[in-house]
């Protein structure tokens, strides 16, 4: 048995050796590279809840709220729909102080209160986008449109794999976001920089990677050498097509994780008291936690970027413009499992030293609800919400920025944008933000682009 890059260099007369060699010029693969500068992080989990999660009701209290609960809000609040309801909303859940560093957590999020003292969390973040799929094209790849690369193939252009056996960037789609695919496209930078779709499934954790029922060796073999006879035949006709190398190096890399991605995959290595960390039996939480589960196998096998995307949980969006009362006990019954088991088993591992452990929606909700009725719901609200930040590099128990009293927009003195995470992730893991960069249309573009960023030092170690 010979490799594929052995087949083409033998079969197309050395047109795949002259590929190879062209791949590595191009710096088309997944070889592992240096960073600019020495890094606190070498990878990454980001856990995006694609909806709009309504952090005032999470992790940010605001008494301010219930003394202003049903009457006209102080000062004039903005949504999506011209004078729109300015009845204050007070929060239907309760908060405590948890841990050392006594912050708040609603009850909401039991299983979170065991962690809060690992998390870094930034409480004036603001975007410009207030609608779903702008406002999550915006977060993910840095622009408010699509057409540009996610945040997981620019690290993964910048930094390569640490195992050549499998992807650098993998997406895990608990459940899909509004954008669908568009939040781990590579778009114009090479497609062996995508996101990679797994599943928690032993059996098929990447779509068509086993052979089909049916198919014997010598016929998948078969359509192989067809596979190979017309890369030759193109290799001929177009000897410097980037998109023709980019797909030799995923086929390369197909190939490779025939193996590996199954066992990745396999979580019979696992014990049941990880698989209840995780809450992987739960009917509501199981998804996600395998997800997360699946997350931390990836990173241990030297996966660079890992997205692990939700949308819903509980039978419910996240997109709570009406009863809220009733949808967010399940949201976050079906992410607090997942998110707390994965940063206790990352930490007793000794992964969570150099692993970076982001979660954020792409904005939050307001504090007056949407409209009078018998189930109320929140609006979008992009001018303040929280995310938080864990692991490498990362400065735990600290908080920085705020909200107005009622949980409204960030101090502008404190406002964070999308730009400054990208600036701060890339920061973390290494790399200049500023020199990542790739041409596209005859300029030098980067996550970042034009917009205006900087490193949010405060959080950080």
């Amino acid at each position: 048995m010979m490799t594929r890059r052995e087949m083409l260099a033998t079969v197309a007369g050395g047109y795949g050796a002259l590929a190879a060699e062209t791949l590595s010029a191009n710096g088309y693969n997944l070889r592992a590279k240096q960073p600019h500068f020495p890094a606190k992080a070498k990878r990454v989990i980001f856990l995006y809840v694609g909806g709009g999660a309504s952090t005032i009701d999470m992790y940010d209290p605001k008494p301010v709220l219930t003394k202003y609960d049903g009457k006209p809000a102080p000062f004039q609040i903005k949504g999506r729909a011209l004078n729109g309801s300015q009845q204050v909303m007070a929060s239907p859940w309760s908060f405590g102080r948890y841990g050392e560093s006594g912050r708040p957590v609603s009850s909401l999020l039991p299983k979170f209160t065991q962690v809060v003292d690992k998390v870094a969390f930034v409480r004036s973040m603001a975007t410009d986008r207030i609608d779903h799929s702008t406002a999550q094209f915006t977060f993910v790849t840095g622009r408010g449109f699509s057409g540009f690369p996610a945040i997981g193939s620019w690290v993964a252009y910048a930094l390569g794999s640490e195992n050549q056996n499998l992807p650098a960037y993998v997406a895990i789609e608990s459940t899909r976001c509004t954008i669908g695919t568009r939040a781990y496209s590579p778009a114009w930078l090479p497609p062996v920089f995508g996101g990679t779709v797994m599943e928690p499934k032993p059996e098929a954790p990447v779509y068509d990677i086993q052979r089909p029922e049916g198919i014997s060796e010598a016929q998948q073999r078969q359509l192989l050498d067809t596979v190979k006879q017309l890369n030759q035949k193109q290799l001929r006709e177009y000897p410097h097509d980037p998109e023709f190398e980019a797909r030799i190096a995923n086929y390369e890399l197909a190939a490779r994780m025939q193996l590996e991605a199954l066992q990745v995959a396999d979580f019979k290595q696992e014990s049941p008291e990880t698989l209840a960390l995780y809450g992987c039996h739960d009917k509501v939480a199981g998804q996600f936690g395998k997800s997360c589960l699946l997350a931390r196998r990836l990173v241990e096998s030297g996966v660079r970027f890992v997205q692990v995307i939700t949308s819903s949980g509980g039978g419910n969006g996240w997109d709570t413009h009406s009863n809220i009362k009733g949808a967010l006990p399940g949201l976050c019954h079906s992410i607090d499992a997942g998110m707390t088991g994965l940063l206790i088993d990352l930490e007793r591992r000794g992964l969570l030293d150099d692993t970076l452990v982001v979660w954020s929606s792409e904005f939050g909700r307001l504090p007056t609800i949407e409209s009078n009725g018998p189930r109320p719901g929140r609006d979008h609200n992009p001018y303040g919400f929280s995310m938080w930040m864990a692991g490498a590099g990362v400065k735990a128990g600290v908080d920085y920025g705020d909200t107005d009293e009622l949980g409204y927009a960030a101090l502008p003195e404190f406002k964070v944008g999308h730009s400054d995470i990208h600036a701060t992730v890339q920061h973390l893991l290494g790399i200049d933000y500023q020199r990542n960069t790739y041409p596209f249309e005859g300029r030098q573009e980067s996550l970042v682009g034009v917009n205006p960023a900087r490193v949010v030092k405060e959080v950080l170690s």
